[in-house]
């Protein structure tokens, strides 16, 4: 099982929306517009920001001004705080398999396996945890 594509689409969302504020554009961005330029269908621009609304994020106002703006400082939001709002806490590799063959070497293997992937993923995220979305937008 690998994380959904939101994600990574979740990163190019939060800068588009730090760009066009910090450029006083705007200080709500509707999605209807962010759809359109950044080619990310409505009901999957939803599901972000309705995730990234749930997790302090982003707010949101209603009406003909209204659309989403951060809730938090770009300083204050890890890659991580972005990964965990989109895919919750959903495992990036799948580890619950079962086997037909039975004994202590297969499930000795099986537990490794689990193991040792479980542990990659805890340092990925250890990694995303020091990433700030500041981070990204300081990138030129």
């Amino acid at each position: 099982m690998a994380y959904s594509l939101s994600f990574s689409k979740s990163i190019l969302v939060l800068v588009f929306i730090s760009d066009k504020t910090r450029r006083g554009e705007t200080e709500f961005i509707s999605a209807k517009v962010m759809s359109e330029l950044l080619d990310i269908p409505k009901p999957t621009l939803s599901v972000i920001f309705n995730n990234l609304i749930r997790a302090g994020i982003l707010e949101s106002k209603e009406g003909i001004y209204g659309g989403v703006r951060f809730a938090k400082k770009a300083e204050n939001i890890s890659l991580l705080d972005l990964l965990l709002a989109i895919e919750n806490e959903k495992s990036l590799f799948q580890t619950d398999f079962q086997l037909n063959v039975k004994g202590d070497r297969p499930d000795s293997v099986k537990k490794a396996v689990s193991d040792i992937l479980k542990r990659v993923e805890g340092i990925m995220k250890e990694e995303l945890k020091k990433i700030t979305l500041q981070d990204i937008l300081n990138t030129k």
